[in-house]
């Protein structure tokens, strides 16, 4: 039987006046792998800062495993100071620090002390470490840049880096919050199997609908500050809530039809009285009492069907239909010319470091490309140099005169971040607060609450969401678009997935999610290392 690590049940959790999680329970056993699914803000990261022990529940019944080791990979790396390399930060944290104390115990001959210190460290799993130089090869992270400050990496090496710390440390219970982000295909490959072989148990939030099919064997959904669970992956899930929704909806139309029934009865009984013709043997009290006797009997089945209906209306079976986002799509400025971006012998080095050269493309009306290739081939770069963000070393980027191109970039770090986005709609669009909250409500994109905090203190889902909008409000005709699925609930990526499929004019985009570029790509492009 398998290791029960956390359980908890009746745990209540609320934010203000805003309750998050309303009487939820769940068992964690050693060997689950566990998706962690939900729309932004239902609670995902919140659940997963329960059950690090960095939140704690308002009430309910809460146990974990004895020695139980705990590792979590954050959506957004915080640093624990500035000027930290890579190599300090996957070394810090209590095995490393048993380790060291228990080499200064050796050194002391203090041998009580280091056996004191070294039990701890089994408990504590320090012989489950993993090599780091397999993490390391894994993820493509060269050993040289662990001798870097943290600061100095970009946002997609901290990552990998955060994530190479909490493989490295093999926890009996493993937290991972948008893993997929910065991995390419190659990469993720790999996680699937470091996964797959783990005997602890793992939790993970990622939009990558694939990912989740080929690692989880079970599913937690956050739902109206509900848990649940489903024994399955993420397409046993869809098929499981597709029998639950015509469950439902037969249940909701038995009830519609039983209170239209209902009521046509009363109406019935109401208005149509008996009337009885008057006895022929002139026995007055005898036609009285069976007259009395009817009429109470009649009031009898109206009270009857009158509480029925009640008990219906008090307690009516919600539609089931599920939640859609409509409002979010795009109505782009006409593109005249058939071809809106032309790349002739493009060219672009770091340095030695050629990331392309002679690229040869044209981007047309109607393309929706998808830019494939390892990691540190130039995707971004290239995407960069075509928006004009970043010039290109050599050859030609020829635009159609009336192409309005619009940018999203990977971490949605080009956004005025001392500013508010309400702030920054007024001045970039001229929006009102008013109408800037009736746009976000008809795109479903939520966020209104946010609106005067500076984007600097939302979180990257909350920015993606936002930015979204802006791209809609700039009515491009050409969309360049850096990893656009990632920090998107499945409800938002599905909606923008469609919104994509609608579009009128060009889209190129970089992707590593095999279902976006499934049910998107009209054509693939791919960076080799030296293409």
């Amino acid at each position: 039987m398998s290791r029960l690590l956390i359980q908890f049940s009746h745990l209540f959790k609320s934010f203000d006046s805003f309750s998050l999680f309303d009487d939820i329970s769940l068992s964690i056993n050693q060997g689950e792998i566990f998706a962690l699914i939900g729309e932004n803000g239902a609670g995902k990261t919140t659940l997963l800062q329960l059950l690090t022990g960095a939140s704690i529940p308002d009430a309910g019944h809460f146990s974990r495993a004895s020695h139980l080791s705990v590792g979590h990979l954050p959506q957004e790396v915080l640093l624990p100071a500035t000027d930290i390399c890579a190599r300090a930060y996957i070394e810090e944290g209590t095995l490393s620090e048993l380790e060291r104390q228990m080499a200064v115990c050796l050194e002391e001959e203090n041998l009580i002390g280091w056996s004191e210190l070294h039990e701890q460290y089994e408990q504590l799993g320090g012989y489950r470490r993993m090599p780091i130089e397999k993490i390391l090869r894994g993820l493509k992270l060269d050993a040289s840049s662990l001798d870097l400050p943290m600061a100095s990496l970009s946002s997609g090496q901290r990552v990998r880096i955060a994530l190479a710390k909490a493989l490295i440390e093999n926890p009996d219970l493993l937290l991972l919050d948008e893993p997929t982000n910065h991995l390419d295909l190659e990469m993720l490959e790999w996680l699937e199997k470091m996964l797959l072989a783990r005997e602890g148990a793992t939790i993970v939030v990622s939009h990558d609908r694939k990912f989740l099919n080929a690692t989880c064997n079970r599913l937690i959904e956050i739902k109206n500050s509900k848990l649940v669970c489903y024994g399955g992956n993420y397409d046993f899930y869809l098929q499981e809530r597709a029998r639950l929704e015509e469950r439902q909806l037969k249940a909701f139309e038995a009830q519609e039809e039983e209170r239209v029934l209902l009521k046509q009865k009363i109406k019935a009984e109401s208005v149509s009285k008996v009337k009885f013709s008057a006895p022929k043997d002139r026995n007055l009290m005898a036609f009285d009492r069976r007259g009395e006797k009817h009429q109470k009997s009649l009031q009898r089945n109206l009270d009857v069907l009158k509480a029925r209906l009640s008990e219906i209306e008090a307690n009516p079976l919600p539609h089931p239909r599920q939640k859609t986002i409509k409002g979010l799509r795009f109505l782009p400025a006409p593109l005249a010319s058939s071809v809106a971006i032309q790349l002739e012998q493009v060219s672009k080095a770091f340095g030695e470091k050629v990331l392309f050269t002679g690229f040869n493309k044209m981007i047309c009306k109607g393309d929706r490309i998808v830019l494939t290739g390892p990691n540190g081939t130039g995707k971004t770069t290239l995407l960069r140099c075509i928006a004009g963000l970043l010039p290109h070393d050599a050859g030609q980027i020829r635009y159609a005169p009336t192409a309005k191109i619009a940018y999203l970039d990977q971490e949605v770090e080009l956004l005025p971040m001392e500013q508010t986005p309400l702030h920054y709609f007024e001045n970039r669009f001229s929006l009102t607060e008013e109408e800037l909250r009736r746009e976000l409500h008809k795109a479903a994109i939520g966020g209104s609450e946010l609106l005067s905090r500076p984007f600097s203190t939302l979180s990257v889902g909350q920015r993606k969401r936002l930015m979204l909008l802006s791209l809609i409000f700039e009515k491009p005709n050409v969309l360049l678009l850096d990893e656009p699925t990632n920090h998107l609930d499945f409800l938002t990526l599905e909606a923008f997935e469609a919104a994509l499929l609608n579009f009128e004019g060009a889209i190129l985009a970089i992707s590593h999610d095999s279902t976006f570029i499934e049910k998107i790509a009209t054509q693939e492009w791919s960076l080799k290392p030296d293409s």
